[in-house]
Order: structure tokens, then sequence, then C-alpha cells
């Protein structure tokens, strides 16, 4: 294995910055809470919290959410609506009355027996009509077809295997793997949160956490991956945690709850460089790191900032440079996601982006996305995709729009009908477009 050691110092000099500015966030001891305390009369109703993200979502949509309600016990005969038990306690010492009657919770169920195996499938299932250089076309089209297995086989090892249904050139549906791999899992380490590691066949550092911002997959693939920069999935190990303790059940509710690290999340990963559709062609090896941080948690929890770095050869004899460096900050709600992301770096995964000498091309690019949920189970999408894929030749450039509208008439099955077009900068060439109604089937 070999690594080109500037890139390697760059990507770890991030890191450490990173990791000593998250550092900088956190208390001095992590198990030490900081106590808060806030009582709001309102109509009536006297609201009570003990944690600052609770009172900001509070504020922000007027909504309580799970609440503790007792009738009649302010001062003046007030209902007294509280966050938690902790919140009703705090109010009770403060105002100097009695503690009230907790209901006693029933007894856990007995844990399952191990292995726990769940089964389940998503399918993205389109009718496509629209123009490729010059040629017209329609058709309906299985997209991709996954199964997924996963088997929780003890309490901190499981298992996952997915095989895809996919289109080769010739028309032909195929079965291949895209997930075959072993999980270790560990409920923390001090300031890591389910830390993991992922060997086999792996989720790569940074589409599976991008992919649960942007939920339209269905669609097509996201930015830096349809432009042929990595894959999604790749042979070798991922390790992830969480930073810190886990965001409100509130916010995990009513926002999400993927990645609800309070501080952020990172990835980390060694691959062998071809992604999970093709075999491995030399000897060097892919590093991936993905870093984010959660700067405001309190006050606006919704926002993350991520670093993403790549450093290894391209999976060819030839192992042209592979390196890349991108940015992404997000933001999640529960009516709006979005995403602003930047990349700048040479070569690709699969070696095949070189110039007739064999050199890795420059490349640069920035995507915007942004997600409406106005009302329930209804949602729009628009994104927009800049790629220089040569920033030595002028006027390559290409400009994808992507504008689409989603129902969610079950939870996690989507219809979706979507304009996506590709516009050339170079002068004489017609744009690519599509219009494509989908259903996503998720079980």
């Amino acid at each position: 294995m070999r690594f080109d050691s500037k890139q390697i110092a760059k990507v770890l000099i991030g890191m450490l910055a990173i990791l000593i500015f998250a550092g900088a966030l956190v208390p001095r001891h992590l198990s030490a809470q900081v106590l808060f305390y806030e009582e709001v009369e309102k109509d009536g109703r006297i609201y009570v919290f003990n944690t600052p993200e609770r009172l900001a979502m509070w504020k922000a949509s007027g909504d309580m959410g799970q609440a503790i309600t007792l009738v009649g016990r302010g001062p003046n005969g007030e209902t007294i609506v509280g966050e938690n038990e902790t919140a009703i306690d705090l109010y009770n010492f403060k105002h100097n009355l009695p503690g009230y009657e907790r209901p006693t919770a029933p007894p856990p169920p007995p844990p399952a027996p191990y292995p726990q195996v769940k089964v389940g499938g998503t399918g993205y299932l389109s009718y496509q009509s629209g123009t490729t250089k010059g040629v017209d076309y329609n058709k309906f089209t299985v997209k991709r077809g996954y199964i997924n297995v996963n088997a929780a086989i003890s309490s901190y090892f499981s298992a996952r295997f997915t095989p895809d249904l996919t289109q080769d050139d010739t028309g032909d549906y195929k079965v291949r793997m895209k997930y075959v791999y072993g999980l270790f899992q560990a409920p923390k380490a001090g300031f890591l949160t389910k830390p993991a590691v992922e060997f086999g066949m792996v989720h790569t550092a940074w589409l599976d956490f991008e992919e649960k911002i942007n939920p339209y997959r269905m669609q097509d693939t996201m930015f830096m991956e349809r432009v042929g920069l990595f894959s999604s999935a790749d042979v070798g190990f991922t390790f992830t945690s969480l930073l810190g303790p886990e965001m409100p059940d509130d916010y995990q509710k009513t926002v999400g709850k993927n990645y609800p690290g309070r501080f952020g999340s990172i990835a980390l990963g060694v691959y062998n460089g071809g992604g999970y559709a093709a075999k491995e062609n030399n000897k060097n090896k892919l590093m991936q790191a993905r870093f984010t941080l959660r700067p405001l948690p309190a006050v606006l929890p919704g926002f993350q900032f991520s670093y993403f770095g790549v450093t290894g050869k391209g999976n060819t004899d030839k192992e042209p440079d592979f390196t890349l460096n991108a940015i992404m900050g997000s933001y999640e709600h529960k009516y709006v996601n979005a995403t602003a992301q930047w990349f700048d770096g040479k070569g690709s995964a699969n070696g095949a982006a070189v110039d007739a000498a064999g050199k890795s091309l420059n490349r640069k690019g920035y995507s915007l996305f942004a997600e409406f949920k106005p009302i329930p189970k209804w949602s729009g999408m628009i994104r927009y995709d800049f790629f220089d894929p040569n920033k030595n030749v002028a006027n390559d450039a290409t400009k994808r729009t992507i504008v689409g509208v989603a129902y969610q008439f079950i939870k996690g099955n989507y219809l979706l009908v979507d304009y996506d077009r590709l516009a050339f900068e170079k002068d004489g060439v017609d744009p690519d477009t599509r219009t494509q109604c989908t259903l996503q089937v998720n079980f």
C-alpha cells in the first residue's frame, strides 16, 4: 500500500484542526451537563424547559411536542407544561411545591434472542422521456433494486448483505453485491458516541452522510458521484462515530435521526478504490476522511459544516493521482433541507480522468440543493450542479439543473416527478434533457 505523503499530511492536519476546534466547544467534563432552566408564561400556561434546544424549538414552532402536563398546579391555578420530569422537578423546587406522582412504567420486555434478522428492500421504478446527445428516447426502466438483509449477531456485532439489481449496457438486468460487511459497534468511547467499524464491501466515507440530508437518490446519484469522482461503496473498512452525546429526542423526531451527534460526526476509511463494481487493478489504496461539525447545537441545531478529503491513486495499472478536497454547509429543519458544496481536486477513483499522457486532470465543481416541505407528505426539490472536468481547458464545463415534486404516500414510499437538464458550455452542443416519473418502493 502506497500513499502520497503530502496529501496524507494535509488531510491529517485538517483532521487535527477540526478535532481541536470540536474539543474547544465541549465542556471540560463531558459527563457533567450544564444545568439549564427556563419557564415561560403564555396563554394561561407555564411552559418549563431544562434544555436550550427544546426551548429554541418551541419558540420557533410553538409546538411543545411530547411533554408532561399538570392541570391547575401553578401558583394561581395555571396549567404547567414541562419538557420532561427534570423540568417539572426544577419548577417544583424553585417554587417550593411538593413533587408529583410519577406513573409507574411497565417493565421492559425481555431482549430478543440473537441473531435478530431484518429483511427489507428498496426499488426505483421509472418512466423516462428525454434527449441524450441529440437522440430522443422514452422508456420504462427499473433503475435500481436492493434487498437489504441486516442481522444483529450479538450486542456489539452485526452484518449486512445487500444484493443490487442493475442494468448493463446491453440492457440485461443483473444482480451484484452492493454491501457485504461485518459491523462492530460500541455504545460510547469517551467523546465518541456509537463508534463503529464496517469491514468488507462497505459504505465509503461521504455519500451515506449526504444522502441522509438529500433524500432524492431515487432521482439520481449525488453530485460528486454523478460526475464520476468516486463510488458510494467499496471494499475496505470505514470507521464512523458521532461527536459528543446525541441530539434531543424531539429534534430527532421532528427534524432527523441520522448522524445526530450534538457536535457532529466523523467517517474515516481505506478502500481498494475501484468501487463495488470493479476489481482492484493496482496495489494502491484510497484514503477518505469526513469531518462534520455542528457548531451551534443549542441555537441553530440543524446547521452543520463538513470537510471531505480523498488521497490515493486511480484504479488502473498506470496509477494516476487522485486527490480531492471538498467542503459543504448543510441545514436541516422540519420544513426545509439545504446544502451547498464545493470541491477541487485532480483525477478520479476509477483512474479514467487523465490526459493523453496519462496525467490526472485538474477538476473543480460545486452543487446547491434545497428541499421544501410546506405540508405533510408533499415536498419540492431543486438542485444546481456546476462541473469543470479539466481546469486547463476552456469551455468544457457542464451545468445541471434539476427540479421536482414528490408525494410520500406511505412512509419511505414516494412518487417523484422531476425535470433534469444538462447544459454544455461548448458551442454547438445541445443540452441533454430528461423528464422522469419515479416510484420509490421501500419496505
